[in-house]
């Protein structure tokens, strides 16, 4: 049976509130037909089902009632499952406080005793929750229409730091892109061999490939920048499994530039094309929807301090002793680097096979 659904997101002085209300439920309540025609409801009911919900939508502090604000309303979908949106700002009374209150809601669950509404907390910036799965607060249903809020004590660093932190735990549990990065490293203190473009040569001296390292991977930072804030903006929204196969068919391509050089002094260039499609892999870690414009502003700069702070460490500990090995033993680090490569290759085949779900069903159990 389809339920409603309440996500909480938190404002200086109130609360903003997405509310999801399934219309084959609905119009038992609201007492008119709505799902025969969702395409229509609005412009039937619209000014009627604002006034409703406002009658059924609220909070308190204590035994002062905040102000609700006139919801915003859509209707998601065209079929039986068709659903109300609704959005509603509610602001704290003067001297009240934002973080200790009771929702009131029985919207539905005023007249259908089977309806339930389920109620979580989808971003609290003070508290430190943005871009975390939704925090199930409770439920509501007939005869239960008040939910008591308990909300952490506001702390702005608690928000940012937790941000920085999910932005580093991305980069260090994220397999595939710790292994672009150490694909990176291990041709960026290479030179080509000489009078060809299809072999790597020597060994450049550590100030310069220092500052090659630094140069492939700002510009690797410099993509994956621009597309986590389109993406996390909502402005390009690429399927998920498209961005998972392209992310393996980057190291592909990287392994076996790493093998034998495919992109020549391009490589920079490389590692902005490539960092573009890791930053929409980034992005569905870090959604800015229900946050105000300078929230995800500086949720953005603190995930993406994080990232680049992992890979500021996977550099310092990496490169030295690669740069030590191609000086010190030319053959063994060449070695070193074409085994790399080649695993580097199988695995992201593989996980292009398996991303693309052609993996038999017997392999993944």
């Amino acid at each position: 049976m389809p339920e409603s659904r309440v996500w909480i997101d938190t404002r200086p002085g109130g609360l903003h509130l997405l509310l999801q209300l399934p219309l084959n439920r609905l119009e038992f309540a609201y007492g008119q037909p709505l799902i025969d025609q969702p395409a229509t409801v609005l412009a039937r009911h619209g000014e009627g089902l604002s006034r409703y919900l406002l009658q059924h939508v609220g909070a308190r502090s204590g035994a002062v009632g905040w102000q609700v604000l006139r919801p915003q309303l859509r209707v998601v979908g065209s079929d039986g499952a068709a659903e109300l949106e609704a959005e509603i700002d509610l602001r704290a009374p003067p001297g009240g406080d934002a973080r200790q209150l009771t929702l009131l809601y029985d919207a539905v669950t005023h007249e259908v005793r089977t309806h339930r509404v389920l109620v979580a907390l989808r971003n609290d910036w003070a508290g430190g929750q943005v871009g975390q799965p939704p925090r199930p607060l409770g439920e509501l249903r007939h005869g239960h229409q008040q939910l008591e809020l308990a909300l952490a004590p506001a702390s702005v660093a608690a928000g940012l730091w937790q941000l920085a932190g999910d932005g580093a735990q991305h980069i260090a549990t994220g397999s595939d892109h710790l292994m672009f990065l150490l694909l990176l490293m291990l041709v960026a203190p290479l030179t080509l061999a000489p009078g060809t473009r299809r072999a790597w040569g020597g060994v450049q001296p550590a100030p310069a490939a220092w500052r090659r390292t630094a140069l492939l991977v700002t510009a690797f930072t410099v993509g994956h920048t621009v597309t986590l804030v389109l993406g996390s903006s909502g402005l390009l929204r690429p399927p998920v499994q498209a961005v998972e196969v392209a992310v393996a068919l980057t190291i592909a391509v990287a392994a076996l530039h790493a093998g034998r050089p495919l992109f020549a002094r391009a490589d920079a260039a490389m590692a902005l094309g490539f960092g573009l499609i890791h930053g929409l892999a980034f992005s569905a870690s870090l959604s800015g929807a229900g946050l105000t414009a300078l929230q995800h502003g500086l949720a953005l700069l603190a995930f993406n301090a994080g990232i680049e702070a992992m890979q500021l460490l996977l550099v310092l500990a990496v490169l030295p002793p690669l740069l030590w090995l191609a000086q010190r033993q030319p053959r063994a680090s060449a070695w070193l680097r074409r085994a790399v490569a080649a695993a580097a290759c199988a695995l992201a085949l593989w996980w292009v096979i398996e991303r693309l779900g052609l993996l038999p069903a017997a392999w993944l159990a």
